[in-house]
């Protein structure tokens, strides 16, 4: 069947990052502790440091075991509500919010040529991206900083639907707003268990990327393709067809 639409994955895929994750989250929590501290609070930055973690290990568990989103304004209120207790405020909880979001966002790069390759791919698919994020301000703000949002109209974020790939739903959702069969597109992605067996359950053809190396002879759900550049989805058809 003709492939109609290109999907992809966004962190790791489309966008990288110029700091480990945890170096962009560490920045962020620290500048929470400080402005609470300018308000009065008695807040150790380690100390808070490591309950963020703990914290952030057992909700990212929970995400992953059950499949749910759960958005950051909640997560990170019921943090805050542990250390601040009734002191916490909407705004607190609004400036701690927009520090990590903000981090996540000024840490995203793109890989040499990306802009170009989408370019042309765009002339020739409809292209869309299902991201698992607890903010999809995070994903709009990337794409806009990054100037890929001209070539996406299709967005999902699991923040907005409420559930994170490998669910079916999040697939099914995206192929519906674009008026396509699951068969009529590729997912490319960089994740064994979050991409590729996601999109094989719902029949889509599926692109592991950027994975070299990695063992696929005992993976249950095998992508239908393995690449190591964007660039080669230029030639997608005749990949798929070899």
């Amino acid at each position: 069947m003709t492939i109609k639409a290109l999907l992809f994955d966004l962190g790791g895929t489309l966008v990288h990052r110029n700091v480990d994750d945890y170096i962009a989250d560490e920045t962020a929590v620290k500048d929470i502790a400080d402005y609470m501290n300018s308000k009065g609070f008695s807040i150790d930055q380690e100390c808070f440091l490591e309950k963020y973690w703990n914290h952030y290990r057992r909700l990212n568990e929970y995400r992953e075991n059950f499949m749910i989103e759960i958005p950051m304004t909640v997560w990170l209120s019921e943090l805050l509500h542990d250390v601040c207790g009734e002191h916490l405020d909407f705004k607190l909880l609004s400036k701690a919010e927009k520090a990590i979001v903000d981090a996540r966002v000024e840490s995203a790069i793109l890989l040499p040529k990306t802009i170009e390759i989408l370019e042309k791919l765009s002339s020739q698919y409809d292209l869309g991206i299902i991201t698992n994020t607890s903010s999809g301000q995070v994903a709009d703000r990337v794409l806009a900083r990054l100037k890929l949002n001209r070539f996406f109209d299709y967005v999902i974020a699991s923040s907005e639907v409420g559930v994170r790939k490998p669910y079916p739903g999040i697939f099914f959702h995206i192929v519906k707003e674009m008026f396509i069969r699951p068969e009529e597109a590729l997912f490319i992605g960089d994740s064994i268990k979050h991409d590729i067996v996601g999109s094989n359950l719902v029949n889509m053809k599926s692109c592991l990327f950027g994975q070299k190396g990695l063992e696929l002879s005992n993976i249950l759900y095998m992508p239908d393709l393995s690449i190591m550049n964007l660039s080669d989805l230029l030639t997608v058809e005749s990949l798929l067809n070899d």
